[in-house]
């Protein structure tokens, strides 16, 4: 008992409120620096995992080897086995502060209730958004097609689907693009369809899916067909019926913000390429059947992807994978969201779960293999106190012969 209760004060004490201090102090800074301020900027995998990992190990190196050392090992001249140690305690320390930085992110997300999307760029940004009133252009949709190899020796070969979905405030024809235009316009200005003069309500009445192409047409082009009704300019649509004897440009469209919705597979590297590209085919046809079905128009809010997230730059790449954003659009940051179905009040998951259950494991663990061992200074106590009773046995023997004697069983002459 005394045993236990001595590894409990020199050892397991000091294991716990080192890697709890570490955990804190972390955390905090993780929040003040890269949450709070925005001052600090890593990837996702560097702030929760590697930083975490690395921190942990090289803070029980330093001050919880000293404790370690008082146990006695008897490991026979070889490996000593302080380093399995710190491999048990780096780990019961390393996971759980990689998922309180997770924990921390999302439990000090701040939700904004938005009456429309466009909203999204006059307000402060947080974390979080609901949305009452949204358009996703499915129609419009950029992909971005990801081919990595992973697993050990390249085994996996790993398809990625990247696809980013543009938001407006209405109906795709009544959205951003008819605003910009207009800035630019009168409000006399004409509307084309078809190559014909219609009107604006005909044109709100248009479906996305219908529309082909959209542009703003200058007063000198429009003039010499239609005289001085063509001095303001003109709206020119092109719908999916009309024939076009060659392909226009893309339009350029001006969304308040972005959907991110990922797909992937993973098939062997060892394939024939033949093989690949048939799993490839297959798909994309999977990918196209799901985004179809994706209920992008019910989604209960939106969880903000920052750069540092891991997959932003390839949303990011999916953004600008056709050309149809303005030219200053590179320049800017977008705005890219992950559609969520489930209550907010989910939000957080079970992260302090697993914070909890993965210390406790890892705790339980190196508790128990710390009972496998002793401390050196065990036997200490036993030749002291063996010690202190020779000396008070030779005293007894000087001070009172009659028993000195009797233990030896020698009777003293009468």
């Amino acid at each position: 008992m005394q045993q236990f209760k001595a590894k409990l004060k020199l050892i397991f004490l000091p294991f716990l409120y080192i890697g709890g201090i570490t955990l804190a102090a972390y955390t905090f800074l993780h929040w003040l620096l890269a949450i709070r301020f925005n001052v600090v900027s890593l990837p996702e995998w560097y702030i929760n995992f590697a930083i975490p990992g690395v921190l942990v190990f090289i803070i029980l190196i330093i001050w919880l080897r000293p404790h370690l050392k008082l146990l006695k090992y008897n490991n026979n001249g070889g490996r000593s086995p302080i380093v399995f140690f710190i491999y048990i305690t780096g780990l019961a320390w390393a996971i759980p502060t990689g998922i309180s930085q997770q924990y921390v992110e999302t439990s000090t997300g701040k939700l904004t209730a938005l009456d429309s999307i466009s909203q999204v760029n006059t307000l402060p940004i947080t974390k979080y958004y609901t949305v009452k009133q949204f358009y996703s252009a499915k129609k419009a949709a950029h992909v971005k097609i990801v081919f990595s190899v992973l697993g050990k020796n390249n085994t996996d070969f790993v398809m990625t689907a990247y696809t980013a979905v543009p938001l407006f405030n209405h109906l795709f024809p009544d959205t951003n693009i008819i605003t910009a235009m207009r800035k630019r316009a009168n409000p006399k200005t004409l509307v084309i369809i078809d190559n014909k003069l219609s009107t604006m309500q005909r044109l709100k009445k248009l479906t996305a899916d219908s529309i082909r192409f959209m542009r703003y047409v200058n007063p000198s082009q429009v003039m010499p067909q239609y005289g001085e009704a063509g001095k303001y300019g003109a709206l020119a649509v092109v719908t999916s019926r009309y024939k076009l004897k060659k392909d226009p440009e893309p339009q350029k469209i001006w969304p308040a913000a972005w959907l991110a919705i990922r797909y992937s597979k993973t098939i062997s590297n060892r394939l024939s390429t033949t093989e690949k590209d048939l799993n490839f085919k297959v798909f994309v046809a999977k990918c196209e059947a799901d985004f179809n079905s994706e209920p992008l128009d019910k989604l209960t809010y939106m969880n903000r992807i920052t750069a540092n997230n891991d997959d932003f730059k390839y949303y990011f790449a999916a953004v600008h994978s056709r050309n149809d954003v303005p030219d200053e659009e590179p320049l800017i940051e977008p705005l890219i969201f992950l559609p969520v179905h489930e209550p907010f009040a989910k939000h957080n998951g079970n992260k302090l779960f697993w914070i909890l259950t993965s210390f406790s494991i890892g705790a339980t663990v190196f508790l128990l293999i710390l009972l496998c061992y002793r401390l050196k200074d065990d036997d200490k106590p036993k030749r002291k106190r063996a010690s202190r009773r020779a000396v008070q046995k030779d005293r007894t023997m000087v001070d009172d012969p009659t028993k000195s004697a009797n233990n030896f069983n020698i009777h003293p002459a009468d």
